[in-house]
């Protein structure tokens, strides 16, 4: 192999993972809790389930992708708070303290 094949290689493989990078950072790998965050996520993913809405209708309201939303109900990715939030908009949730 040629040094400038041998090159082009290695910078497609740097590239590639700056990309992994990039998307595990924004999507980070579902870490089970059982935490109140954990409760929270599961809370969430349970809203989603039961919803009347297909998710593709809820992504769409929240802004999000659908495929996001599928990684997280389906237990594959966490996602943000934000991300959270406009998913539990979209579903007409709001966040009350437990008694």
């Amino acid at each position: 192999m040629c040094s400038a094949q041998a090159g082009a290689r290695r910078n497609k493989s740097l590239a590639d993972e700056e990309v992994r990078r990039k998307v595990q950072a924004e999507f980070p790998p579902a870490a089970p809790s059982a935490s109140a965050s954990g409760k929270l996520s599961q809370a969430l993913r349970d809203a989603l389930r039961a919803s009347d809405k297909s998710m593709y209708q809820i992504a769409q309201a929240a802004g999000v992708s659908q495929i996001v939303v599928s990684r997280f109900v389906s237990g594959e990715r966490d996602i943000r708070m934000a991300t959270a939030d406009k998913l539990a908009e979209a579903l007409g949730l709001k966040l009350a303290k437990a008694s």
